[in-house]
């Protein structure tokens, strides 16, 4: 993502929400720009709404706090969602701030805070923004004795991998700012390696996408490592993640760069690594084939993979017309259900659509969807992706990928989907690739199944995994044992854990998950 497209995406973020937002009257940017500001204040000029809306200027948090205020949207949402995108842009690039960061107020907040998270006072993601934000601004905090940092850092890690939609975004957030803080950072990082070690923990995936804002040695050399001699798919499937932002971002040294190359060039052969990582290892690798360096190498490795092996299998990748089409047709009626619309399609929505759906970066899939949540446009996309899955589902004619549209959805914060994810994994007749997409939907998805709608799932997915014992099977019960968890039938984890048949890794997740529960989701 480019700056320019950063200040697109959060123009159109303050765009979308003022003009389709419950106040019809500031629907009009006159009006709009005349509410602004305060009354001893002089009037805001229109075309300053307009160079704010257009993405001529990205505004700074009091902007965008103010959006927040007269279109009566909860504290930090739309300010957390633009400082994803910035930060996705990759530029070192933050949000203006317009205050001044040492000032008696901001030092008084920032030790009222630490105090609190070294305590294991309440935190709320609100605060954990506010925390990183002054020590963000104060580059040369240091903390005494130092292990603090690593205290804060373990605990807001602990948050996220517990936490779901603005509260899991904020604490994302906040995790970044701490990898890039200069007194933070290690602690930060050796954080992020401890979870994504330790055995008994479900958050691998997690911690280790996290680690692609930094070059530090530490962090290159643990996702380099777990690419070569992963721990498992799930480690594999992180590190990856992390390696695409990282070599587009140019945080590998050289030496740390060539043992990648060896690394991916192993993999694209593989005849044994699983069909969905395979579009990762792709991605790797086409932005390492971007560097002059390795690019003889790449195109031969991919030529002879895409013949192979069908890596290009991912219409994500090779059919960006056919993506088009299609996100068009979902912002053309999700459009069709908003007030005041014109027959033009939305066009930054549309490429927003193709980056949820058709991108093979899942972390610029996962900003864009944040981006769809938060604006009136969450309920109609939704309604409209998931005809698009039923299709697929029902006649082969969808063209989007199905384990993409069910994550897409569950990200965007909704449940509508949960009825058909329970007749896909309750039900016969459904493949390991389909219940796959469908199990891996579930954790942290809006909404809730009952205990007794968990346990035919289980019993149906248990019995699969029973007649054909693969590692796919086993990913979809560990994904099941997840969702158990973050819909909150901690009974029925404890028999998760208990259950002798049930795979080991289960087992072990459903253990992980009932020492880790946690508030943060009701905060």
């Amino acid at each position: 993502m480019s700056v320019v497209s950063a200040a697109r995406y959060i123009g159109w973020l303050l765009h979308v929400n003022r003009r389709y937002g419950p106040d019809e009257a500031l629907r009009s940017g006159r009006t709009f720009a005349k509410a602004f500001r305060g009354d001893q204040q002089p009037p805001l000029a229109p075309s300053q709404v307009t160079r704010w809306e257009n993405g001529q200027l990205i505004p700074d948090r009091d902007t965008i706090r103010r959006y927040e205020q007269l279109l009566g949207l909860a504290s930090e949402s739309l300010i957390t969602v633009a400082e994803a995108i910035v930060r996705s842009a990759g530029n070192g690039a933050v949000l203006r701030d317009r205050h001044r960061p040492d000032t008696d107020d901001s030092r008084e907040r920032l030790y009222e805070l630490l105090d609190r998270v070294t305590t294991s006072g309440p935190m709320s993601g609100a605060d954990w923004s506010t925390l990183t934000g002054l020590t963000t601004a104060r580059p040369h905090l240091e903390l005494y004795p130092p292990r603090l940092w690593r205290d804060i850092a373990d605990r807001l890690l602990r948050e996220l991998v517990a936490a779901a939609g603005s509260q899991w975004l904020q604490r994302q957030e906040a995790m970044s700012r701490l990898l890039v803080h200069p007194s933070a950072r290690p602690h930060a990082v050796a954080a992020c390696v401890a979870m994504a070690s330790d055995p008994s923990s479900a958050a691998v995936i997690e911690p280790l996408p996290l680690l692609d804002i930094t070059g530090d040695m530490v962090a290159n050399s643990y996702v380099l490592r777990q690419i070569e001699h992963p721990d498992n798919d799930r480690a594999l499937q992180g590190a990856l993640r992390a390696a695409i932002r990282k070599v587009g971002r140019g945080r590998f040294k050289t030496a740390e760069s060539r043992q990648l190359v060896a690394s991916i060039s192993r993999l694209l052969n593989d005849p044994t690594v699983d069909s969905h990582l395979l579009p990762l290892v792709v991605e790797v690798a086409r932005r390492l084939a971007q560097q002059p360096q390795h690019a003889d190498t790449f195109a031969r490795h991919l030529q002879v993979a895409s013949v192979t092996r069908g890596l290009w299998m991912a219409q994500r990748l090779g059919e960006p017309e056919a993506a088009q089409v299609v996100s068009t047709r979902l912002v053309a009626r999700a459009q069709s259900q908003l007030p005041d619309q014109t027959d033009c399609v939305d066009t930054v929505f549309s490429t927003l659509v193709e980056e949820s759906l058709f991108l093979p970066d899942p972390d610029r899939s996962l900003v864009a969807n944040m981006l769809i949540a938060a604006t009136p446009y969450q309920v109609p996309f939704s309604s409209a992706l998931l005809d698009e899955i039923k299709s697929h589902l029902a006649h082969g004619r969808g063209t989007c990928s199905l384990a993409a549209g069910l994550s897409a959805l569950t990200q965007i914060g909704v449940d509508i989907h949960r009825p058909l994810i329970n007749s896909i994994l309750s039900g016969p007749g459904f493949d390991a690739t389909t219940r796959y997409a469908a199990a891996w939907a579930t954790p942290f998805c809006a909404g809730r199944f009952t205990e007794h709608e968990w346990r035919q799932i289980l019993a149906a997915q248990l019995t699969a995994w029973q007649q054909t014992p693969v590692a796919v099977g086993e990913s979809i019960l560990q994904a099941i044992t997840y969702g158990v968890g973050t819909d909150g039938h901690h009974g029925l984890l404890a028999g998760i854990r208990d259950h002798p048949s049930t795979p080991a890794a289960a087992r072990t997740l459903a253990s992980w998950l009932l020492r880790t529960a946690s508030p943060v989701n009701a905060q």
